[in-house]
């Protein structure tokens, strides 16, 4: 069963393309990609032996020889050219950008990010290199998440509140990520009153420009 943050980045694939998931964890989404008839094919990509062990455990577990494919990788150094889309996800910004610095990112028809830091500096990474933002999901499964979805198409560079919040976010403004915006405003606001620092305030005003009349106070 996957959690929901797995599952709303299962429900971003697009079927019946083939997937390289770097850092599988168990290869818990590439299994649920092939069992549910999302992913033809899906790659487990792993750097330790003890979690690509866990993951042939799995892939075993469910029948999946030969259609979920263990790989020991460091990052897409080991994709190979049936790789469609790209999902790197439960990582920190550093690896991430480490990952995306290491390869042809146009090789790639589109990558799925979520990463658990600094997904600002992820946003100004995609808007600095010209690639397009495609799509973006705000999700909550115990803290609040972001998965963006971008490829190497051009793109002129995002503006600062775009790459803060996400240009897609900011369009669609659904429940969860309002939800989110509340949620950050209030933790800004008790930690501004302990320690009282511009910038604080700031951000918080910036958010209730966003929020606009959806402020829950």
């Amino acid at each position: 069963m996957l959690s929901n943050r797995l599952l709303q980045i299962a429900m971003m694939v697009e079927k019946n393309k083939v997937v390289f998931d770097v850092g599988s964890d168990h290869a818990l989404l590439p299994c649920f990609l092939v069992n549910n008839g999302i992913s033809p094919k899906a790659y487990a990509g792993e750097i330790a032996e003890g979690p690509l062990n866990r993951a042939v455990e799995n892939i075993e577990k469910n029948n999946l020889e030969g259609k979920v494919i263990p790989v020991f990788s460091d990052g897409l150094a080991k994709a190979e050219d049936d790789v469609d889309i790209v999902i790197i996800a439960g990582m920190g910004y550093h690896t991430i950008r480490h990952i995306l610095e290491s390869c042809d990112v146009s090789r790639y028809q589109y990558f799925l990010i979520q990463s658990n830091t600094d997904v600002d500096q992820i946003r100004r990474y995609i808007s600095e290199h010209g690639y397009t933002i495609e799509d973006e999901r705000t999700v909550y499964d115990g803290f609040y998440y972001q998965i963006i979805r971008f490829s190497a198409d051009l793109h002129d560079q995002y503006s600062e509140l775009e790459i803060k919040y996400g240009p897609i976010n900011l369009q669609r403004r659904d429940e969860v990520f309002i939800a989110y915006l509340n949620d950050y405003r209030k933790r800004l606001l008790e930690i501004n009153e302990r320690a009282s620092k511009p910038e604080y305030a700031q951000t918080v005003s910036e958010i209730e420009t966003v929020l606009g009349y959806n402020i829950d106070r």
